[in-house]
């Protein structure tokens, strides 16, 4: 039975059949006439039920989908850039060795499953690594403890609550949900922005994400941003991570991230913004073979809501602008209920040589005055100037006053001269009401030479005696960390490219004086080597990316805190390798990240044993149609 554009016809007759010629026929006609055989016997033959021609025309109609005109509309509407919101709190021009940014693209190819991964890119940065993936890792830059980091995301303080309001863990940030980080140094502490994704195209955008590895982790990452031509614009995307236990007798980890936003963005002048970010971990104690419990439990869920306006008078990034915010922060879980609502409003004004930003804060818990006053200047290519005023005051009558300059200075020959001082009194830690005000002046120098093929960062710095909380987590195992005297830093950074597909660089720490402070090893160093091509012979399109990186991280012995009875933790000196693969075919991208090449037994924290050979892999896939 044959079905053609006039409905169902009856078979054809054996005169028509037999015109064939050759052995084929035989076996044709056969096949051909085997269903009709087989509904002849069955009572229920096409001609008995279906008169001939009795079906309509149109009855199978034909396809109306034409897909090459929705690609190319797809493809037009990728080209149809609209407004977004600007980003915030880091429109002021810095100095060099001031500021680490890390673009989307820089994000995929980074050897990093984590933001705390990506901190690693600033010398004197150790991680408390709590063992395999999803376990704590808290960053200690230069011996100044939890509060050595702070986090804002889109310009809004991102505060310490619940169990542990002192410091943040940024392991917990879904990494797949931010378009930009920004890391910005000071002698004695970092500040880390935070931006998610901005879709400025009109066709949407999506991605997708899935891995595994050993010890069946599991990782699933989506997202999915559409903007339209009267501005209006939402955007969602989550991550589920499960990490099953891969060392001691217990540490299982499983975490969901959920990122809601809505926006309407008119035109470059105005726009306003409201998004959530939800976080629900759960993190089993880290009980060791020998049954003690190292690293608490961490079980409930954060949500950061956040409503932005903003404004500017010039459509482009010159002149003045100001942002309104509106910010609710709630814990639930472990026996805590936290809650710490925030606003305030960002006024800046730049123009090509000069910005000034002022940010006004207040807080319902701990901080409720935070206003921060920086200003940069930038005459020209060889001259660089900022300077920072910040001013808080905690409950308690506490109160922290600071004043950071930067500058830079262009010499011959290519090399370039930068300065850091930050002098001031402050509280470190406001949610602990009996944390006082410390007086500190840390500064930095840097010399800097920088070309194609090669480059090299020299740095001496100073940290001033310091007292430093103790990390949360770790509470069950180390107590406290012994207060750090005044403290010299020498750092080194080197880069060496003699091919343009080869790449050699990395950093060296070591701090200077009788004795290492707690929490941070002497003699620290992290190097890599890398490969990437994009065998542009085989694939001249350009769609092709490869990516091979083997990195090393060393230190030697140190103390990583004190017990109850205020004796020290020894940290036993420690080479860890680790390989990343990443290969890119146009938009599909997929890694094998693998750890602790060489089987070592030492590990970052003691106790925290990491596993051998363990690895990670996976696959994302974006679209923008």
């Amino acid at each position: 039975v044959r079905a053609g554009a006039g409905g169902v016809t009856q078979p054809q007759g054996e005169g028509q059949m037999g015109k064939g010629k050759g052995r084929g026929v035989a076996p044709f006609l056969f096949v051909s006439a085997f269903p009709v055989v087989l509904l002849l016997l069955s009572g229920q033959a096409v001609a008995a039920q279906v008169p001939y021609d009795s079906l309509p025309s149109d009855t199978l109609t034909r396809d109306t989908v034409n897909t090459t005109e929705k690609y190319l509309k797809a493809l037009t509407a990728n080209r149809v850039v609209l407004p977004v919101l600007p980003l915030v709190g880091v429109d002021v021009p810095l100095p060099p060795a001031s500021r680490e940014v890390l673009t989307r693209d820089s994000l995929n190819w980074a050897t990093a499953e984590t933001v705390a991964d990506l901190l690693q890119r600033i010398p004197g940065v150790y991680l408390w690594r709590g063992g395999w993936v999803g376990r704590t890792e808290y960053p200690d830059f230069r011996s100044r403890g939890p509060t050595s980091v702070e986090y804002l995301v889109d310009g809004l303080p991102y505060i310490p609550i619940g169990p542990d309001s002192v410091g943040i863990d940024p392991s917990l940030f879904s990494l797949s949900l931010y378009d930009r980080i920004e890391i910005e140094r000071w002698p004695g502490q970092l500040r880390v922005h935070l931006f998610t994704r901005r879709q400025d195209r009109q066709a949407p955008y999506s991605h997708v994400g899935i891995s595994s590895g050993d010890k069946s982790i599991g990782r699933y990452t989506g997202s999915l941003e559409k903007r339209f031509p009267s501005g209006l614009g939402f955007a969602l995307g989550g991550e589920r991570m499960v990490a099953p236990t891969a060392t001691g007798t217990s540490s299982d980890f499983d975490i969901t991230n959920a990122w809601l936003q809505l926006s309407y963005v008119p035109n470059n002048h105005f726009g306003v913004q409201a998004q959530l970010i939800h976080a629900s971990p759960d993190r089993k104690p880290f009980v060791s073979f020998a049954g003690d419990t190292l690293d608490l439990a961490l079980t409930g869920s954060r949500s950061d809501a956040q409503v932005r306006v903003f404004w500017r008078k010039q459509h482009d990034e010159l002149g003045l602008r100001a942002d309104a915010f509106l910010g609710r922060t709630t814990w639930k879980g472990g026996g805590v209920d936290d809650q710490v609502r925030q606003g305030g409003v960002i006024l800046g004004w730049r123009s090509p040589t000069i910005g000034i930003s002022t940010r006004l804060m207040t807080r319902s818990r701990w901080t409720p005055v935070d206003l921060l006053a920086s200003a940069g200047w930038t005459p020209e290519s060889h001259l660089s100037a900022s300077v920072e005023a910040g001013y808080q005051r905690h409950d308690r009558d506490r109160t922290s006053r600071w004043v950071g300059v930067r500058g830079g200075l262009g010499l011959p020959l290519g090399f370039v001269l930068s300065g850091a001082l930050k002098q001031g009194s402050m509280v470190l830690a406001p949610s602990v009401l009996t944390d006082k005000a410390q007086s500190l002046t840390d500064w930095q120098t840097t010399l800097q030479w920088n070309r194609r093929w090669a480059g090299f960062e020299l740095g001496y710095g100073h940290t001033d005696a310091f007292r430093s909380q103790p990390y949360r987590p770790y509470l069950a195992s180390i107590d406290s960390l012994r207060p750090a005297a005044g403290t010299e830093w020498v750092t080194v950074g080197w880069r060496l490219a003699p091919r343009q597909w080869l790449t050699l660089q990395g950093w060296y720490s070591d701090p200077v004086g009788r004795s290492t402070p707690d929490g941070v090893p002497p003699t620290h160093s992290l190097t890599s080597a890398t490969i990437r091509s994009k065998f542009w012979r085989t694939f001249p399109s350009g769609i092709f990316d490869f990516k091979a990186t083997i990195g090393v991280e060393s230190w030697g012995d140190g103390v990583i805190g004190r017990d109850a009875t205020g004796s020290p933790i020894a940290l036993d000196g420690a080479t860890f390798f680790r390989t990343m693969i990443e290969i890119q075919l146009d938009h599909f991208q997929l890694y094998w990240d693998r750890y602790n090449l060489q089987g070592s037994r030492k590990s970052y924290v003691p106790g925290f044993a990491l596993p051998i050979i363990g690895a990670t892999f996976g696959v994302r896939w974006e679209f923008a149609n």
